[in-house]
This record gives structure tokens, sequence and C-alpha cells, in this order.
């Protein structure tokens, strides 16, 4: 190879590495885990303090917002059952 090829490549520098965009990460409320990504569900807590009213959404893992949710369901189902 040339001469000038060679010292045209050693001139060359990497290009940066762009760096990836930062994922939120959670610790689910209902048991613990930590997980990355959205949270694939949330819990509610609604208290009052006086006048005021205040609202908490803590966020659930993939498993535990299953979990609640079908609880949630089947606690619903019972109480139409015992009322009809």
């Amino acid at each position: 190879m040339p001469a000038s090829h060679l010292s045209r490549h050693a001139e060359v520098e990497p290009a940066p590495v762009a760096e990836a965009p930062t994922v939120p990460g959670y610790d689910c409320d209902r048991c613990g885990v930590h997980f990355e990504g959205r949270p694939a569900g949330s819990g509610l807590f609604l208290w009052t303090r006086g006048e005021e009213v205040r609202c908490e959404e803590p966020p659930l893992c993939e498993e535990c917002a299953s979990t609640v949710a079908i609880g949630a369901l089947l606690k619903w189902e019972i109480e139409e059952e015992e009322e009809g």
C-alpha cells in the first residue's frame, strides 16, 4: 500500500458512540422487585387531610398488576352474586 494511504487511515478517529436513552426504573409497590420501563399498572391510594384530598398511584410490576386486577374482578363478581 502506498504510504499516503496508511497515514490517511492513521488519522481517522472512531465515531463517538451514542449513549442509549435511559429507561426509567421503578420498584413495585406490592412485591418490591425493581423493573425497568413503564409500570404495567398502578395502585390507587386516596386519603384526605382536612379539606385536601390526596392521591397516590404507586407503580406495579406486570405480575402484581395482573394479580391485583384479577383479585379485584373476582371480589367484584362475588359481591355481585351476594347482592343478586
